[in-house]
């Protein structure tokens, strides 16, 4: 990072002791051997409009006897010149010529030493109108480029470029500064491969509000617009000021980076190619010796016919009774397909080399791309320290041996294990003729466990209920709403139904009106759908209708798996209708009208609480159960935040 030089004063230390003051002595003679070399052109010229200059030199004390420390200084005489700072170079600013051509210079002395920079300004071209500024428009002139070089470390193939664009630079600690702006930039381009100075590829970027971080894109979550006052308190939220549209173009000479935030459109300009960390060249091998080998096997389910699928672990700590990994834990995680084995005699991965597949093509021989990673868990056993992607490896299985390789950001990390290997049978289970049918549709039974303990299905007409209504905004970052709408039929006795509902809406509509269907089962969270009820642990998501006695005892619970369910808004009354059917077939349709709760009338607050905390942490687990950690994960080095000097 670049170092921010400051001009130093040395002040006398004063003693007071009781001893006779000395003589007084003759003081040391002065002698300086200053040596001041221009390094950037003599003459610079600057069309009508202006623009900002940078004046480059060295300046050295080779001899000297001195009793303070001697600085660089600056002046002009035109007042259409202003010096922003004497440190490492001259900056300055030169304004726009409305009138005829004007020259002045700039003189730089150091010590006994100097030298003048001519400053040229060409005349306004007649009849020429100065550029419009575009309505409510930012424009900003970076001094500073900062940033730090991934690699391929959160998108194959893809280059990772994390940066800042700013007027006051960062520190070595990563530090901003209290008055400073910022702007941060997740950007994913070509890998770089050339030789020297790292810079950003040429090219045009574009926005994407997904995070897909594929080539050519802006990342969404990571970039903000970052303000600091003069106390270093930030002016614009904790992670900054997101981007609602953004496009950054890069040239051969420097960078142009148009962002519209709060509806306002920024042009941020920046001439050079900053200052980089490349994190791709300290890469170093490891070796890493696992303790536990545990895996899931889903059989065919992802892949009917063609491939089994393995969802395996190697780990120093492996996993607690729960399926949970453990604080202070490496984790390796590879999503292998196999050949269809016979289960009949036990499930065991078969020996073989499963190669990884960039494409996620699922073929038998392989470990995904999706859902392979490397992932670490900090010492409380409640989030990541470290999540990454590979990028290439292979996975050998002879007998209770593993061995595997895999390339992360440019290191080749190599696992070996020897031993007991645990495999979760984790198919979905087999249909059970036993189990309730749905009346209107007896070739559908309901497989598997059921969690509903209903004994008939529900008509609800609830006239008179109770809503409390949680925002989470685009919480899984596929531009969608996330709401959780609690109903109480009663609020005060806490008797009768109680209904969770936890939903994506279109986030430009005025409101939560819609009709809402269940998600498919492939976590796309798309527009107007709603999470099916499940339990995880001892916890529920997802939709549920429960009945309960005093809002302790429940004495009915079902989980809703199907059906659509319709929210009308007429100001702050919803009008909730359901058509759905629970996970042991039982329907539960009618409609309930609420209003908004009276906090005054009830104790709400810590169910509320205890709900708001569980969907909070529901993403993060990355248990021995199938799941896919979200982009906003993966990022240990990256930080969402920035922190004052």
């Amino acid at each position: 990072m670049k170092k921010l030089f400051y001009l130093l004063l040395a002040l006398p230390m004063v003693f007071a002791a009781c001893e006779p003051e000395p003589a007084p002595q003759p003081e040391p003679e002065k002698e300086y051997a200053a040596e001041l070399t221009l390094t950037s052109k003599a003459t610079m010229e600057f069309p009508a409009e202006g623009g900002e200059g940078t004046i480059t030199y060295t300046a050295e004390i080779v001899e000297v006897t001195r009793d303070y420390i001697p600085m660089v200084e600056a002046t002009c005489e035109a007042d259409w010149v202003t010096i922003n700072g004497v440190a490492e170079n001259i900056t300055f600013n030169v304004t726009a010529n409305e009138a005829e051509a004007r020259q002045t210079k700039i003189n730089v002395t150091y010590v006994d030493k100097s030298f003048d920079v001519v400053v040229k300004q060409a005349a306004k071209e007649q009849g020429e109108e100065p550029e419009p500024e575009p309505e409510d428009g930012v424009k900003f002139a970076a001094t500073y480029l900062q940033g730090d070089y991934y690699g391929e470390e959160y998108s194959p193939g893809v280059g990772n470029y994390f940066f800042y664009l700013s007027d006051l630079g960062i520190d070595e600690s990563g530090s901003a500064y209290a008055g400073g702006t910022y702007y941060r930039v997740d950007l994913y381009g070509p890998l770089f491969e050339g030789e020297g100075e790292l810079s950003l590829p040429v090219g045009t970027y574009n926005f994407d509000a997904n995070d897909t971080m594929a080539e050519w894109t802006i990342g969404n979550y990571y970039s903000s617009y970052i303000v600091f006052d003069e106390n270093g308190y930030c002016t614009t939220g904790e992670t900054g000021a997101p981007f609602s549209a953004a496009t950054l173009v890069v040239t051969e000479t420097g960078v142009t980076l148009t962002a519209t935030i709060d509806g306002k459109e920024h042009t941020v300009t920046y001439e050079g190619k900053g200052e980089w960390v490349d994190y791709t060249a300290e890469a170093e091998p490891v070796e890493f010796t696992a303790s536990y080998a545990n895996a899931t096997y889903y059989g065919d389910e992802y892949t009917p016919g063609t491939a089994d699928n393995f969802f395996f672990f190697l780990s120093d700590l492996g996993f607690d009774s729960e399926g949970y990994p453990m604080a202070n834990g490496h984790y390796y995680r590879f999503d292998i397909y196999s050949e269809i084995i016979d289960t009949a005699n036990g499930i065991e991965l078969p020996d073989g080399t499963y190669e990884f597949d960039l494409t996620d093509s699922y073929a038998a021989g392989t470990f995904t791309n999706e859902y392979s990673l490397y992932f670490a868990i900090d010492e409380y056993g409640e989030d990541y320290t470290a999540t990454s992607y590979y990028s290439a490896g292979k996975l050998v299985k002879a007998g209770n041996k593993i061995t595997a390789e895999v390339v992360i950001a440019g290191a080749t990390h190599t696992i070996e294990f020897e031993g007991d290997i645990t495999i979760y049978d984790g198919r979905t289970p087999e249909e059970d003729p036993d189990q309730p049918v749905d009346p209107e549709d007896p070739e559908d039974p309901t497989p598997g466990e059921s969690y509903s303990t209903l004994t008939s299905d529900v008509e609800l007409n609830i006239t008179n209920a109770s809503y409390a209504l949680e925002y989470y905004g685009d919480y899984f970052s596929a531009d969608t709403d996330n709401w959780m709408l609690y109903i109480y039929e009663d609020t005060e006795t806490m008797d009768g139904a109680f209904i969770m509902l936890d939903f994506l809406s279109d986030p430009y509509a005025d409101d939560i009106a819609g009709t809402y269907v269940a998600d498919n089962g492939d976590w796309t969270y798309e527009q107007n759908t709603y999470f099916p009820g499940y339990v995880d642990g001892e916890d529920m998501y997802g939709v549920w209708y429960t009945e309960m006695v005093e809002g302790v005892e429940i004495t009915a619970l079902a989980p809703i798996a199907g059906g659509e369910i319709k929210i009308e808004c007429a100001g702050d009354v919803y009008t909730i209708t359901f058509d759905c059917v629970d996970d042991a077939g039982h329907k539960i349709t009618g409609t309930v009208v609420a209003n908004p709760i009276d906090y005054s009338a009830m104790a709400l607050s810590a169910t509320k609480a205890t709900k708001k905390s569980v969907k909070k942490s529901s993403n993060k687990s990355v248990s021995i159960e199938k799941t896919k950690i979200e982009p906003m994960s993966k990022a240990a080095a990256k930080s969402a935040t920035l922190s004052i000097r």
